[in-house]
């Protein structure tokens, strides 16, 4: 099996360069912590669970679509323009480079260095936009060690004295012009190194971040679940046509003889919470994951849903007895209370933005130990992690200057006319 383990980035626009984001666990593997962690191969370990949190605007939706992107990408045989990458990728200088770190079970290390171009579309195929990001160049290095050390598990040559590094196995810009005909700009050479065995997905809730839909169950949600999320409810059954896609809606509740039919996810939502339909759609998404032992990115985990509840989802990955099948979850959250939960430092990123966004693994923050995760963040030790104070006092004025403003306005305009002024 071969699965993406992490990526550097560097030129883009929103984070420094030389931004590492990777699910390889760093720090120390204590007996304490030894269930939270997966033994990939003989050299790899890596989390069963990571949480990134930062305040808004600090790139969290980005990271996690980049890495669902360049899986897409690279083990998907996705087109640029076919994966998230095409939207997250941004830069001042029309330039990307990215190198991806894709690893097997059997031991196989490899890093694919990708550069990506924005460049001016060709003329008569312009689809609305002015330009389209392009891979101008590429380098996959390999090799396959059960002996080396982790932090040479990915190391790729600087310099020709560079010794127990990768093999560079391909050059984009040394292909034939046949090979290269056969090769769009906009696809990886990566699909060349041949069979690499089972994929290890990867799956995203990002798109879904802003929009309460349901995921249908193969039948019916189980009883289990219901029972938690919401015990008034008796049966939610899904009504399939042969195909297997869902055309209607069976609901009933407990004490009750009505049975509800709806033909649309609209009409379910009249008749059931916001919170239900969250936790039905993410416990889905996790039962997959867990089933398939792939890489699970959900975004603002805890929107429409309890904290409870949030918690008890995250325990099954964190819990070895249930992730058998070595899944792992990487979230986001506002709830930073959540990342109290996560006992080793290197389960949490932290982002802070200042002209460009850092990544801080925490346990490379050199910070009180003692301290909560939550602690940390909310005292803003990190320096970026709570929003501007200042701007905040600047906000507090503003708003007494509307409220003087629009109070002085509506006393005269009663005072002269009787007419109350308008809500602006």
């Amino acid at each position: 099996m071969i699965k993406l383990i992490g990526f550097k980035i560097f030129g883009h626009s929103l984070f420094e360069n030389n931004t590492h984001f990777t699910l390889q666990t760093s720090g120390q593997i204590t007996q304490k912590s030894k269930n939270r962690i997966i033994q990939f191969n003989n050299v790899l370990t890596l989390n069963r669970v990571i949480g990134i949190v930062g305040i808004n605007a600090t790139g969290k939706s980005t990271l996690m679509e980049i890495f669902d992107g360049l899986n897409q990408l690279y083990l998907l045989d996705k087109s640029v323009d076919q994966t998230p990458l095409n939207d997250r990728l941004r830069s001042k200088d029309d330039q990307i480079t990215i190198n991806a770190y894709l690893a097997t079970d059997t031991n196989d290390s490899y890093v694919v260095k990708t550069t990506f171009k924005n460049v001016p579309i060709p003329d008569g195929i312009d689809d609305g936009s002015n330009k389209e990001w392009i891979i101008s160049d590429e380098t996959v290095y390999h090799r396959k060690s059960k002996s080396v050390t982790k932090k040479d598990f990915f190391k790729i040559p600087e310099s020709s004295n560079d010794k127990n590094t990768l093999t560079k196995v391909i050059d984009r810009k040394a292909l034939s012009q046949d090979q290269k005909k056969l090769l769009s700009k906009k696809d990886s050479v990566f699909r060349a190194v041949g069979d690499l065995g089972r994929i290890s997905t990867v799956s995203s809730t990002v798109s879904l971040t802003n929009r309460n839909k349901i995921i249908s169950f193969m039948d019916n949600t189980p009883k289990e679940l219901l029972d938690y999320l919401d015990n008034s409810i008796d049966d939610l059954i899904y009504e399939k046509d042969d195909a297997g896609k869902t055309v209607g809606y069976t609901l009933k509740f407990k004490g009750s003889d009505d049975i509800i039919h709806a033909t649309s996810f609209d009409e379910l939502s009249n008749y059931l919470s916001s919170g239900t339909i969250k936790g039905i759609t993410l416990f889905h998404e996790f039962l997959v994951a867990l089933r398939m032992g792939s890489t699970l990115m959900v975004d603002e985990i805890e929107l429409h849903i309890n904290r409870q509840i949030v918690k008890d989802f995250i325990g099954f990955f964190a819990n070895p007895k249930i992730n058998i099948n070595n899944a792992t979850l990487v979230y986001s959250s506002h709830y930073i209370e959540l990342t109290d939960d996560l006992t080793r430092g290197d389960e949490e990123y932290i982002l802070t933005r200042k002209g460009q966004t850092k990544l801080t693994r925490l346990n490379d923050a050199r910070i009180r130990t003692e301290l909560k995760h939550s602690e940390i963040f909310q005292n803003n030790t990190l320096s970026g992690t709570a929003p501007n104070y200042s701007a905040y006092l600047k906000l507090i004025s503003a708003v007494k200057n509307h409220n003087h403003k629009f109070n002085s306005l509506k006393g005269a305009t009663t005072k002269n006319t009787g007419v109350a002024v308008k809500n602006d």
